[in-house]
C-alpha cells in the first residue's frame, strides 16, 4: 500500500489568486481535502475530479442537514485516510500557523506516525488591512506590528495576554477574532494606557468583494461595530496607520465592489469568468449548476463510426456512409469528445482535409485551435440561426453534416439543413448532469437575515443551469424561499436563446449579454450592477 501523507496548508484569506503556487499544486495532486468554512470554495477547482472534499462548517455557515466536523474529527479523518495510503490536504484559511491549530493538528499526526508538512499562505491580518488601505507598517508612523488574539480560548488556557505591554508600546496592533470581543479588548487597551482617541478599524472579509470596512477611535470603534451590525471574520486594526486609509484605499473603488455575483458555470469551466468578475471587484460565487460525463456507449460508437467516414479508408470508399461535407462542433465539451473519439480510432485531424469544419462560438473555436484544428467557420453570432446563416453563405446549408454536442439541444439546425436538402447526423459526445454542490455554499447564498450572505446577481450560461440551479436550491430551501432568494437577485443570460429558455422557466431576466463569451457576460454584469464612485463603507 502507497504511505500516505498531509499537507497542512494555508489557503490564502480568500481571494483565490492570493493562493500560493505550493498550494495549488498540493491541491492539484489531492486525494481527499478537508476544509474549513474560511477557504474561497473557487480553490476547489484546482483539485482532480476523484478528490474527496470534506468541509468544516460550523454556526450559520452550515446549510440545513450539512454534517458538522468538529476538531477531533477532523484529527481522526487525517490520521484514517493518510493510513488508507491517501493524500491528504488540510486546507486552512489563511496560514495555518497564524492564531489556527496547524500546529496541534502536526502534533496529532506525528503522535500517530503520520507524514506531514506545512505550506505556508497569506495571512489574513497582513492581507486584510492591506485590501482596505491600511498598512500595518510605515517609516513615518511605527516601527513594529504585534498580532494578538482577541478571542478568550487563550485565557481559558491560562495564556493571558499582556495588555499592559500592548497599550504603551509605539506600534500597529491587529487583533485576530476580535468582533465578538471588541469592546472588551478596547477598553482593557484603554485601562492599560492607550489613548481612546488612538484610530482604529474593524475589516470584515479582508480581500473579499464583500469586505466590509468601519473606522473610528479605540473610544468607540466597539459602537461602530454594533451600529454597523459586523459579523466575524474580522480583523482589528489599532494606530496611527489607520488614519492612511483615507488617502490609499483602493480595493473599493472597483465598479463591482460590494457585489456578490454567482457563476453557474461547470466547475472547471467557472475559473475564467470567476477571475474577470472579481478584477471588477466583485465577490464571484463558484455555484456549479452543470458537469459533464461521456456519452453512452452506443453514442460513442456512433461517433467512432462517422468519424470512420472521413478517413481514406472509410467507409464511404464503399459506399456505406455519408459523404460529410464537414463537421459541426457545438461546445469546448464537444471539442474534447471529437479527440477522444479520434484517439480511440487511431486517427487524427489529417481526415478533415478538404473538409469544413465549423465550431459554434469563439470559444469552441479557440479550443479547437488549441487541439490544431482550426474551424473554417465561426458564426457571427454563436447560435444556430447564425450557424445556418453561415452555411448558407458558404454555399453547404444543403450537404451532409456530421454534428458532435451534448445530449440536450434546440433542432432548428438539422430542420434547415434538411429543408436544404442536406442531411444532418447528430451525435451526442457528451452527458450533462446536474452536480451536488457542497452544503456551505448552499448556506451562502441565503439572505443576510437568513443568516446567508445572499447574492446580487446570477450569470447563466445555457436554460439549462438555470433549471438546475432551482432544482438545487429547491432542494435546499423550498421552492418558494428558493425563487425568492432569486428574485431578489438580477439575473444575466449568456444570450437571446438562454434568455428565452430561462424566461421558460418563469424566471425574469434583468440583462443579455451582447457577445457570447465571457467577457461579455462580465460586461453585462457591470452595466446592470455597477456603482459609479461607490462609498467606502465607513459607517
Amino acid at each position: 500500500m502507497t504511505e500516505g501523507f498531509v499537507s497542512l496548508v494555508g489557503a490564502g484569506p480568500w481571494d483565490p489568486e492570493l493562493l500560493t503556487l505550493a498550494a495549488r499544486d498540493r491541491l492539484a495532486r489531492a486525494d481527499v481535502v478537508i476544509v474549513d468554512y474560511l477557504v474561497n470554495p473557487a480553490v476547489l477547482l484546482h483539485c482532480p475530479s476523484h478528490t474527496e472534499v470534506l468541509q468544516r462548517v460550523r454556526g450559520q455557515h452550515v446549510a440545513p442537514g450539512a454534517p458538522k466536523l468538529d476538531q477531533a474529527q477532523v484529527n481522526l479523518l487525517m490520521v484514517a485516510r493518510a493510513k488508507a495510503g491517501r493524500y491528504v490536504v488540510r486546507l486552512k484559511g489563511g496560514d495555518p500557523m497564524m492564531f489556527g491549530r496547524g500546529a496541534e493538528e502536526a502534533q496529532y499526526l506525528a503522535q500517530h506516525q503520520v507524514k506531514f508538512e506545512f505550506v505556508p499562505g497569506v495571512s489574513s491580518p497582513i492581507a486584510a488591512p492591506q485590501a482596505a488601505g491600511i498598512p500595518i507598517t510605515h517609516r513615518d508612523h511605527t516601527p513594529s506590528v504585534s498580532f494578538v488574539s482577541g478571542y478568550e480560548a487563550y485565557e481559558k488556557a491560562g495564556l493571558t495576554v499582556a495588555w499592559n505591554h500592548l497599550a504603551n508600546s509605539a506600534g500597529t496592533l491587529v487583533l485576530m477574532m476580535s468582533v465578538k470581543n471588541a469592546r472588551t479588548n478596547a477598553q482593557r487597551l484603554v485601562d492599560a494606557g492607550r489613548d481612546p482617541s488612538t484610530p482604529a478599524a474593524v475589516v470584515r472579509w479582508g480581500t473579499r468583494g464583500i469586505q466590509q470596512t468601519v473606522v473610528g477611535t479605540l473610544g468607540d470603534i466597539a459602537d461602530r461595530i454594533a451600529a454597523a451590525a459586523i459579523r466575524a471574520p474580522a480583523v482589528m486594526v489599532v494606530g496611527d496607520v489607520v488614519a492612511l486609509r483615507e488617502r490609499i484605499q483602493w480595493f473599493e473603488q472597483r465598479p463591482l465592489f460590494g457585489r456578490r455575483v454567482v457563476v453557474t458555470r461547470a466547475a472547471r469551466q467557472a475559473g475564467g469568468l470567476v477571475n474577470l468578475l472579481a478584477a471588477e471587484g466583485a465577490d464571484a460565487v463558484v455555484f456549479p449548476c452543470l458537469d459533464f460525463g461521456p456519452a453512452p456507449a452506443e453514442q460513442q460508437a456512433a461517433l467512432d463510426r462517422a468519424l470512420q467516414s472521413f478517413a481514406p479508408r472509410g467507409a464511404t470508399q464503399d459506399g456505406a456512409g455519408p459523404d460529410f461535407a464537414g463537421v459541426i462542433v457545438s461546445s469546448p465539451n464537444g471539442v474534447e469528445a471529437l479527440f477522444d473519439a479520434l484517439a480511440r480510432a487511431q486517427l487524427d485531424v489529417r481526415i478533415f482535409a478538404g473538409k469544413l469544419v465549423a465550431a459554434i462560438g469563439t470559444g469552441t473555436a479557440e479550443r479547437l485551435i488549441e487541439r490544431g484544428l482550426r474551424p473554417d467557420i465561426v458564426p457571427a453570432r454563436a447560435r444556430a440561426e447564425g450557424l445556418i446563416n453561415a452555411l448558407r453563405d458558404h454555399g453547404a446549408l444543403g450537404r451532409a453534416w456530421l454534428q458532435i454536442r451534448a445530449d440536450e439541444g434546440r433542432e432548428l439546425l438539422g430542420q434547415a439543413i434538411a429543408k436544404a436538402g442536406g442531411q444532418l447526423e447528430l451525435v451526442v459526445g457528451y452527458q450533462t448532469v446536474r452536480p451536488t454542490v457542497p452544503n456551505l455554499l448552499l448556506a451562502s447564498l441565503q439572505p443576510v437575515d437568513e443568516g446567508g450572505e445572499g447574492y446580487d446577481a446570477i450569470c447563466f450560461a445555457s436554460g439549462r443551469t438555470a433549471r438546475h440551479f432551482l432544482e438545487t436550491t429547491g432542494e435546499a430551501f423550498g421552492n418558494a424561499r428558493a425563487r425568492a432568494h432569486l428574485a431578489r437577485a438580477k439575473v444575466i443570460a449568456i444570450g437571446p436563446v438562454t434568455a428565452d429558455a430561462i424566461e421558460a422557466l418563469g424566471i425574469r431576466v434583468d440583462a443579455v449579454a451582447e457577445q457570447q463569451t465571457e467577457a461579455g457576460l462580465r460586461d453585462a454584469v457591470v452595466a446592470t450592477l455597477a456603482r459609479a464612485n461607490p462609498e467606502p463603507s465607513d459607517d
